[in-house]
């Protein structure tokens, strides 16, 4: 694979001859323009993820066992007073060295460093003492175990952890060609990109833990407090994937991104029908969008309702079939809204559904973990209450891609 820094300068050597270019040389050089993009966006991908596991701190044989002593129980007693000691002392310097090295500024809270995340393997043992080595192993670590709760990933979509410093990508296009009588000139039509910069937004996740569950010692508590974290981290990416609004601290979702297809069930919304279900294949294919990890995305609401919904009155063949629409995979997500409303229909009814290649976004990952610990606001409850915070950002590479319902009646 060529650099991207090349592939740039091709590009823009090709931009720069497409402005005066007429007639089959604009036209290939249209094609041409299109496919550098392609390749530019390729190639960053590709050098992010090498630049990632690069920054990926190696560790020995003897530090992958001595990270079986790593208790989250005592990170999170300990960190409540700021007197960490032992190994979980140790990790949380690194792992603030890690987020000064990422962000360039000194963070408030402890920190949990990413190769922690990667290469500690949580287990449901039941050996007692925080402190003795695991008695099992075999589970997932953190983000495994994170990406196999995302519904997103199932999909397709690339995950791109260890991330530092901005991700640069190019969006745009509006290359054309033209057709022009002789002796008069085609309209030049100069096509517009611009730069996508991939960026750390922070995601808080609140957890509250008894003392005396924390107190319990024992090492299962370990991966009861972690699997609630992962749960809550990997719907939150879910929904930013898929919904986010791209304000307020957001990334920006597939949902609300420009130049994704439309599909519309009625003036007041409508129930999904066979109809229906191909046309968001139609719209998807018009764009030159069907390729790739085809599949569709939708809630609870939907899927019960196109389980039990025949393509043809009076024949046992319904919309959704054995996990499949279409001739295409479907996953439930219920964080696809089920709220919507439109024209006279009452708010809280009309469903959502994506359909689309899913590969072609991208999310990427900054640092490890980072915890603030509250022991004050719930402490006539006995419990300390935690948030960990996270650095994602989301990214749709071809808009036209994708094709989006938000009027699916279900009642």
């Amino acid at each position: 694979m060529r650099k991207s820094h090349e592939i740039l300068a091709e590009l823009n050597v090709a931009l720069e001859q497409f402005a005066t270019a007429e007639g089959e040389a604009r036209a290939a050089l249209a094609i041409k323009i299109k496919d550098l993009t392609n390749e530019l966006n390729e190639a960053q991908i590709d050098e992010a993820a090498r630049r990632a596991i690069a920054n990926q701190r190696t560790l020995s044989p003897q530090e992958k066992r001595e990270l079986q002593h790593f208790s989250i129980t005592k990170f999170l007693l300990e960190s409540r007073s700021d007197k960490l000691s032992g190994l979980e002392a140790e990790l949380a310097k690194e792992g603030e060295a890690e987020y000064r090295e990422t962000f360039g500024k000194k963070g408030e809270g402890s920190f949990l460093p990413s190769f922690l995340c990667r290469d500690y393997t949580f287990t449901n043992a039941t050996e007692a003492n925080y402190g003795k080595a695991l008695v099992t192993e075999g589970q997932l670590n953190y983000y495994e175990a994170l990406r196999n709760a995302m519904v997103a990933t199932k999909l397709g979509v690339r995950v791109l952890n260890g991330l530092k410093g901005q991700i640069p990508f190019v969006k745009g296009g509006g290359a054309t060609a033209a057709w022009y009588e002789e002796e008069s000139a085609a309209s030049v039509q100069k096509p517009t990109y611009a730069k996508y910069l991939m960026k750390p937004h922070g995601l808080q996740i609140i957890q509250g833990v008894t003392y005396d569950l924390l107190n319990s010692s024992n090492v299962a508590i370990d991966s009861l407090i972690m699997d609630d974290l992962r749960k809550a981290h990997a719907s939150a990416l879910d929904a930013a994937i898929f919904t986010g609004s791209g304000s307020s601290g957001q990334p920006q979702g597939i949902i609300g991104t420009t130049g994704v297809g439309a599909v519309a069930m009625g003036t007041n919304g409508g129930a999904l029908s066979l109809d229906t279900l191909v046309e968001f294949e139609t719209v998807v294919g018009t764009a030159n969008g069907l390729f790739g990890k085809l599949a569709y995305v939708t809630n609870s609401k939907v899927n019960g309702k196109a389980k039990t919904t025949p393509q043809i009155a009076g024949y046992p063949l319904y919309l959704f079939n054995d996990g499949r629409a279409n001739g295409y995979p479907v996953e439930v997500s219920n964080v696809i809204p089920s709220n919507g409303k439109k024209g006279t229909s009452q708010t809280g009814v009309l469903s959502s559904m994506i359909f689309g290649n899913f590969e072609e976004v991208i999310v990427g990952g900054w640092g490890g973990l980072q915890f603030i610990i509250d022991p004050f606001s719930e402490k006539e409850k006995r419990v300390i209450e935690f948030s960990a915070h996270a650095y994602h950002d989301v990214f749709v590479r071809r808009p036209e891609c994708f094709a989006v319902a938000t009027d699916i009646a279900t009642a």
